[in-house]
């Protein structure tokens, strides 16, 4: 098949996930390679919309392999310890009762008056005319973890504290993360979990849920891990929404001077260019699957950003984005509510799309689509 464009195509799933343009090749994978094994990278690949619902649905499909619930550079550190506590990262029955509680209470959030909040928050923050890819980054980092915990109802004092924490831990999860990265979330996790623990018990809107998770037998120290949680998922996915919402702003000139609505930008880049590309899942068995025999032990990249570009229909339950299943992410309507909010406070304050737009990079990752404003 031709190439759609001029510019030269991914080589592999995770080269897109950085790529400048990189819908096309999901478009071409899902329709053509909907469940494949890539021997280069040592991995069999889900991108059809069929085949990652398969692999996200089966018992046998986990988020971590077996044998390592933490990933091996975080081992033994506070951050392998916070690590571990997260459910999303957990597989099994015990993580059900407090999965089933979070999604009880993050739906009893009242997202209404959001925009207001994270307004209020935005007075706190500098931005810099002069430079603005810098304010942008910071922003784009900082106020979606202080837009949650402020509707957690989180203590927030010394709030930039609490956002440069959030986002050192989050950078030690990553695979790439350097040694010094590691040290700084280990000890960003230490911070947090002490913040956490002296937290829960005045923070009304989390009564309910400490209330009720500790009632279906979940550990204090869990229910404050999860809670830590909540403020990571808002951090880099956040972030990615946020970058990728103002891109689709700057590059859209069809509107003229009048902007599209903030949630019609939010659901067409949740869709298009969504700010979590993949996910993996570890096999804990020998199964058949996507008409393929898989063993215990292979690992399968879900690439969720072709699923939702190669589908037919036009519109899902939820984004793909943010997953399927016991693991689909609870936060996904406050997420997007938070970056609409976050995306109009910065235009309230001078960022100029079209300027970042022609200016900015992406963050190295393998698996999170996040522009760096330059």
């Amino acid at each position: 098949m031709p190439l759609p464009t001029a510019m030269p195509m991914p080589s592999d799933p995770l080269c897109a996930v950085t790529h400048p343009d990189p819908a096309p090749y999901y478009r071409i994978l899902a329709a053509q390679r909907p469940f494949y094994r890539d021997e280069a990278l040592g991995l069999w690949v889900a991108s059809g919309a069929a085949e990652v619902q398969a692999v996200l649905a089966h018992p046998a499909c986990r988020v971590r392999p077996p044998a390592q619930a933490v990933p091996p550079a975080l081992a033994g550190s506070p951050a392998g310890t916070l690590f571990g506590g997260l459910i999303r990262m957990n597989d099994g029955d015990w993580h059900a009762p407090l999965k089933g509680v979070l999604r009880k209470r993050m739906a009893c959030l009242a997202l209404a008056g959001m925009g207001a909040r994270v307004l209020a928050l935005a007075q706190d923050l500098p931005f810099d005319a002069v430079r603005p890819g810098a304010a942008v980054n910071h922003w784009m980092f900082t106020l979606p973890v202080l837009a949650v915990a402020d509707a957690l109802g989180l203590p927030m004092t010394g709030k930039p504290s609490v956002a440069g924490q959030v986002v050192a831990f989050a950078r030690a999860m990553s695979p790439l993360a350097t040694a010094q990265e590691i040290a700084a979330g280990s000890e960003a996790a230490t911070w947090l979990q002490a913040w956490m623990r002296a937290s829960l018990s005045s923070a009304p809107p989390l009564d309910a849920l400490v209330h009720e998770a500790l009632a279906a037998g979940v550990a204090r120290e869990i229910i404050a891990a999860n809670a830590i949680g909540l403020l990571i998922q808002a951090c880099e996915a956040t972030a990615g929404l946020v970058g990728n919402m103002l891109l689709c702003l700057g590059r859209d000139t069809s509107h003229g001077r009048e902007r599209p609505a903030l949630d019609c930008v939010a659901a067409r880049v949740l869709r298009e260019d969504p700010p979590v590309q993949n996910t993996r899942r570890f096999l804990a068995a020998d199964v058949r699957l996507c008409g393929a025999q898989l063993q215990a032990g292979d690992t399968v990249l879900v690439v969720l950003a072709a699923a939702s570009l190669g589908q037919r229909e036009a519109a899902t339950p939820a984004p793909w984005t943010f997953g399927r299943g016991h693991h689909a992410c609870p936060g996904d309507a406050l997420a997007s509510t938070v970056a609409q909010a976050v995306v109009a406070a910065l235009l309230a304050r001078g960022a100029d799309p079209a300027s970042l737009a022609h200016a900015f990079r992406y963050r190295p990752s393998v698996n999170a689509r996040i522009p760096y404003f330059l």
